[in-house]
Order: C-alpha cells, then sequence, then structure tokens
C-alpha cells in the first residue's frame, strides 16, 4: 500500500513538474518577443495555428504526433519535448528530497524564476534579426512599459497557486490515505486476536498485552478477559467477556479501536 501511495505520489509529481515545464517553454520563447503569456491560448511558432487541449498534453502529445505538428506538419522543436520531461524529473527530485513541504515550494519559486530569466536570456540570443527587429519596432507603439513584467508576476502567482493547492491536496489524501491504512491493520490485529480467543481453550484463556509493528508503526494489542461470575457471584462460571483492544498513534494522538464478544464453556 506505502509503495502504490508513493508511486502515485511521484506519477503526481512528474505530471506537475512537465506541465510546469510547458508552461516554461511558453514563457521564455514569448518573453523576448514581448508576447502575452497569461491569455494568448499555445499557438505552433510555424503556422500560427492555435493548438486545441489535445495537442498541449505534456510529453504525450509530442510523441503521438511523432514530433510534428498536427496542423502544418512542420517538425516540432525537440526542445518542448525535453524541458517538459526534464522538468518531470525535476519536480520528482524536489519531491524525495523536501517532501510536500513549504520548503518544497520556495525551491520550486527559486528554480521557476532562474529557469525562465536564463531561459529568455539564451531565447533572446537566439531570436533572428527580423525578430529582433519586430520586437523593437512593437516596444516603440507599446506605452506600457512594465507590461511584460506585469505578466512575469502574474504567471508566478499563479505557478504559486497550482503549487500550493497540489500541496494542499496531496497532503490531504495522504493523511486520509494513511489513517485508513492504520486504521484496517488495527482492525485487521482486532480480528486476528479475537480469533484466537475464541480458539482457545476455555479454561487457559486469559489477558494479556502485546505488541506488532507494521509498516513500521507499533500497535499495542490488549486483550482483557473477565468472567461473568466474577461480575455475578449468583452465576457459574459458564462465560467470559473478551474485551479486545488495539491501540496506535498518530500525529501525536493516540488512537484506539476494539471489539467485544463472548465466549462460552463448552460442558
Amino acid at each position: 500500500m506505502i509503495i502504490f501511495l508513493n508511486c502515485f505520489v511521484i506519477l503526481c509529481m512528474f505530471i506537475i513538474g512537465s506541465l510546469f515545464g510547458s508552461f516554461f517553454s511558453l514563457a521564455t520563447y514569448r518573453l523576448p518577443r514581448h508576447q502575452d503569456i497569461v491569455a494568448t491560448r499555445s499557438y505552433c511558432p510555424k503556422c500560427k495555428h492555435r493548438l486545441e487541449f489535445l495537442d498541449l498534453i505534456p510529453v504525450l502529445s509530442y510523441i503521438i504526433r511523432g514530433g510534428k505538428c498536427k496542423y502544418c506538419g512542420d517538425k516540432i522543436s525537440l526542445r518542448y519535448f525535453l524541458l517538459e520531461t526534464i522538468n518531470g524529473f525535476v519536480f520528482v527530485g524536489f519531491y524525495l528530497i523536501f517532501g510536500y513541504t513549504i520548503k518544497c515550494l520556495i525551491v520550486a519559486l527559486i528554480y521557476a524564476v532562474i529557469f525562465v530569466i536564463i531561459g529568455s536570456i539564451i531565447m533572446s540570443k537566439n531570436m533572428t534579426e527580423e525578430e529582433k527587429q519586430e520586437v523593437k519596432n512593437e516596444s516603440k507603439l507599446n506605452k506600457k512599459a512594465g507590461v511584460f513584467v506585469s505578466e512575469l508576476i502574474v504567471a508566478m502567482i499563479m505557478f504559486t497557486i497550482l503549487i500550493v493547492s497540489s500541496i494542499v491536496i496531496n497532503r490531504n489524501y495522504n493523511n486520509t490515505s494513511v489513517k485508513n491504512m492504520l486504521d484496517a491493520h488495527a482492525y485487521s490485529l482486532l480480528v486476528k486476536n479475537v480469533e484466537v480467543c475464541l480458539a482457545t481453550n476455555y479454561d487457559d484463556l486469559s489477558s494479556y498485552t502485546l505488541q506488532d509493528t507494521i509498516d513500521g508503526n507499533t500497535y499495542t494489542i490488549t486483550v482483557n478477559v473477565t468472567k461473568l461470575s466474577d461480575q455475578d457471584f449468583s452465576k457459574e462460571d459458564l462465560v467470559k467477556t473478551i474485551d479486545a483492544k488495539v491501540s496506535y498513534m498518530y500525529e501525536g494522538n493516540i488512537i484506539e479501536k476494539n471489539i467485544k464478544t463472548l465466549k462460552g464453556k463448552v460442558l
């Protein structure tokens, strides 16, 4: 169960990382060209055709389309696939090192800002002279000097919101899953010990306490056996009460589960 849960979380982190890798690719391409990175939908840089939802699935879309644009058939730069894949593994690395914590968020934010800044500088140097001239002409016409900085800030805010949301959702999911797993182990131990008690000879049945460890979690099993004749002296020693209890620690609190049953003496 733990292995399955960790694999699921790692897959989610890879998907989140590849999604942001896709956004980073868009941002580093558009920022040097003074293009919108928040509202304008993605498009093919060759034929300028707007991309549909199925064209924007990180990693998979590139593989399914064979690295070519669906609309013009032109080859898509391998950098998109590489950035999405690499960032997927980078985010998995962040999770493995820091877990789903605020430290992970801070590191991811710093990484995102540095990535976009360096990527934008590299992409600006790879622009053709014609593209650079177009950017200069647009800059002269554009009186909103801080518009692109504002877009970058908005993008970073969106990035932060998405990361925080994923942290909260995953943490709640993990807590619920872990609690359900601990409860399942506790009930399994209860049933097992009650069955042992019911299978034990009546005269040999007595109270006991023991501990068991499952997946690194310690469970304390306490079985109290009492005679009904000890509670009511008018009755014969023919029935015993079995009160089984399992306790474990969860987030600093002691959680208890119990089962009660009776065992009669065979005459």
